[in-house]
């Protein structure tokens, strides 16, 4: 297990609930304290998406395991979260839908979850966007842009395949592991990494 952390995550109203449940999993069984925030539509798509409510998902972790679960209130501007002075190792958004991409590509804060963001932009702590959208506009890609060039990473959620677990918790894992990647949480077994010889038969080393 690696050094404790501490992770905002904030989980938007788009389709892909599956992908925030294994990311939030993964960094609470690395060990970490973990900042969720829903957004009202998100708790709806996940109770669709996943057949289960938020307080189930929580009540599946251990007592010990839920102590570093921190469920945060998404109108609750004045929540630790939304201040500078709250010093954390990096934020993902999972799924990011293309209206929390606007909110927080253009500063308007509105929320828990986009002044979450806001704060790690200008505090440069990592903030990863799991984008979960298709097809895309032209207003979808200058936001994408926008977000990118203030110090975010977009990260589609394109799932690979070279790993070889293509069922739909396989695919699910692999966008959920390439998300700690980017927060450098590479401790994790959410996929097989790639290695050459997958393709030419001989080793990479």
């Amino acid at each position: 297990m690696s050094s404790q952390k501490r992770y905002v995550v904030g989980v938007s109203g788009a389709s892909g609930s599956p992908y925030a449940a294994s990311a939030i999993r993964a960094l609470i069984n690395l060990g970490h304290v973990v900042h969720v925030v829903f957004t009202p539509i998100a708790k709806q798509v996940w109770n669709h998406e996943l057949d289960e409510s938020i307080s189930s998902f929580v009540d599946s972790f251990s007592d010990t395991e839920k102590t570093r679960l921190i469920i945060e209130n998404n109108s609750n501007l004045g929540a630790a979260i939304s201040s500078g002075s709250f010093r954390h190792d990096g934020m993902l958004v999972v799924p990011c839908s293309v209206k929390c991409l606007a909110g927080i590509a253009n500063g308007y804060a509105g929320s828990l979850i986009e002044r979450a963001a806001d704060v790690s932009l200008k505090e440069r702590f990592p903030l990863i966007l799991a984008l979960r959208e298709t097809p895309l506009n032209l207003i979808h890609i200058e936001n994408m842009a926008k977000v990118t060039k203030a110090g975010a990473i977009v990260l589609p959620a394109s799932p690979g395949f070279y790993h070889k677990n293509t069922t739909a918790q396989g695919l699910i894992d692999f966008v959920a592991g390439k998300a700690l990647d980017l927060l450098g949480e590479t401790g994790h077994d959410l996929f097989t990494r790639w290695k050459t010889e997958d393709i030419t038969g001989e080793s990479d080393a």
